[in-house]
């Protein structure tokens, strides 16, 4: 089971949980160390799970735009479940600009790496053509 979803069942704060320290009892069992062990006693790493105290710095929203005559917008498609999943859905919003707003350029790409990568040649692509906007995510 999901350890967000059971804290939210129990109506705890996963935060509540990562930030209180870790304490162990020491073991009443001695910990048998295997034949090929260099040392007579076996050691084991614990790591804690806990997030670091300082948060990123925040960068402040881009302004909106005034208007969105004339303006070139870019879907980006991250690729959640794969290279084609969410195209119907960008489509979808491009034919919904062209509808509304006759004056408006939309761009529909997907990224080469997926959600988790970068995509330095989409970015160039982005800022090589003076995009005013851009709306990135994933729609599967």
């Amino acid at each position: 089971m999901d350890r967000r979803k059971m804290l939210a069942l129990l109506g705890a704060s996963p935060s509540l949980i990562a930030s209180s320290p870790a304490y162990a009892r020491p073991s009443s069992r001695v910990a048998e160390a295997p034949a090929d062990a260099p040392s007579e006693q076996a050691l084991v790493t614990v790591m804690n799970p806990a997030i670091a105290g300082k948060q990123a710095a925040r960068v402040p929203l881009a302004p909106p735009l005034d208007s969105l005559n004339g303006k070139r917008i870019y879907f980006v498609n991250l690729a959640w479940e794969g290279p084609d999943a969410a195209n119907y859905i960008f489509e979808a919003m491009r034919d919904w600009f062209d509808q509304h707003y006759q004056g408006v350029k939309t761009v529909v790409k997907v990224t080469a790496e997926g959600m988790f990568g970068g995509d330095p040649a989409l970015v160039k692509d982005v800022l090589a053509s003076k995009a005013d906007a851009a709306i990135v995510g994933v729609a599967g």
